[in-house]
């Protein structure tokens, strides 16, 4: 038997060789699952076996059987991607569904803090009613009606009498219900205690009644005597009587608790008071009516046009034109407009002292 006997650099070559060949065996040994598990996915596979191939050209070679497994393992991962790239639209919505499910119970977990946050937060209040206004629901109701009613009868017949009749005859029917109009103010300025502005409205009216023809003509307007509107209402009011909640009233229209008593008074000093026989009171009552909704159908037609609510723009207008500072309020304001000057105070010289 012959033994041989092998030193120096040959067995340390073969030492390095079997210690290469060991630790690329072992290296593919732990590829091995590796690859395995990223069979699936094609996008991290690719960079997985450059990495791997990179050491093994580097190293001592490897064995034969080794190898082929490497290559059946690269192969087997490359059918993979091509089979995922292949898979219909359904698969895949498949696959994300667990993925979109786990976004999803961050969204279902946001939703119930929400509803816990809503449940905690204090209940809405009862809705706060408009002082002025307190019979609101029951005003918007008859509001509407006399809407219907006047777009069915009163806005036809005024738009009628507006197109048929001139617009001279229209201004002389005007100045003729204002004349009896300025005569009530009159009675209501001395009522109110303000005697100047009572003497300057009953000019008014005798000028209008004796050379315009029984107030169909207004030559007091140019000859400087301005009209001044008041009413028994407006009358109260100056004696310290608050306007009190708003009163829609069917036919009527707008009005307040303190005109609403006024308003038996008013209706009897009207036009129709000079007529005994019912017949003429009714037909000058009609005409003024016509006659006074011919007036506005302008401004009803643009308060259609911009208004949102058209209830609470009417509402708010009437109460503000209905308002009126009583006769304590106006002395209050008149002694604002003063300057009262102490004793101790020492008028300022303009020129100073020389």
């Amino acid at each position: 038997m012959t033994t041989t006997t092998t030193t120096g650099p040959a067995l340390r070559a073969r030492r390095t060789d079997l210690a290469a060949a060991l630790l690329s065996a072992a290296l593919l040994g732990a590829a091995a699952p590796a690859m395995a598990r990223f069979q699936a996915d094609p996008v991290i596979a690719p960079p997985l076996d450059v990495a791997l191939a990179t050491p093994l050209a580097l190293t001592a070679p490897v064995p034969a059987e080794l190898r082929q497994a490497a290559a059946d393992d690269i192969d087997a991962a490359g059918k993979a991607a091509s089979a995922a790239d292949e898979a219909p639209e359904g698969q895949d919505q498949a696959a994300s569904a667990p993925a979109s499910g786990s976004a999803a119970e961050p969204a279902v977990a946001g939703q119930a803090g929400a509803a816990a946050a809503a449940a905690d937060a204090p209940a809405p209040g009862p809705r706060v009613r408009n002082r002025l206004d307190p019979w609101e629901r029951w005003n918007r109701k008859v509001f509407n009606f006399n809407e219907k009613l006047d777009e069915h009868v009163l806005r036809p017949v005024a738009t009628a009498y507006s197109d048929l009749v001139p617009q001279p005859a229209r201004q002389a029917v005007d100045n003729f219900f204002g004349n009896f109009s300025d005569a009530w103010s009159a009675v209501n300025l001395f009522l109110q205690g303000r005697f100047k502005n009572g003497a300057s409205q009953t000019m008014r009216v005798a000028v209008n009644s004796v050379f315009g023809i029984a107030g169909l003509i207004d030559i007091a307007t140019p000859a400087g005597l301005e009209k001044t509107s008041e009413d028994l209402g407006r009358t109260l009011g100056y004696w310290g009587v608050k306007t009190g909640p708003y009163i829609v009233w069917p036919l009527l229209g707008p009005s307040s608790l303190r005109d609403s008593v006024t308003l038996p008074v008013n209706a009897y000093y009207s036009p129709a008071y000079l007529f005994d026989d019912g017949e003429y009171k009714f037909a000058i009552t009609a005409l003024q009516v016509i006659n006074t909704r011919a007036n506005l159908l302008r401004v009803t037609d643009m308060l259609d046009g911009i208004a949102l609510d058209k209830y609470t723009f009417v509402r708010d207008a009437y109460l503000q034109r209905r308002n009126i500072k009583s006769h304590k309020e106006q002395q209050e304001d008149d002694d604002d407009d003063y300057e009262v000057i102490t004793p101790d105070e020492k008028p300022v010289n303009p020129q100073g002292d020389r």
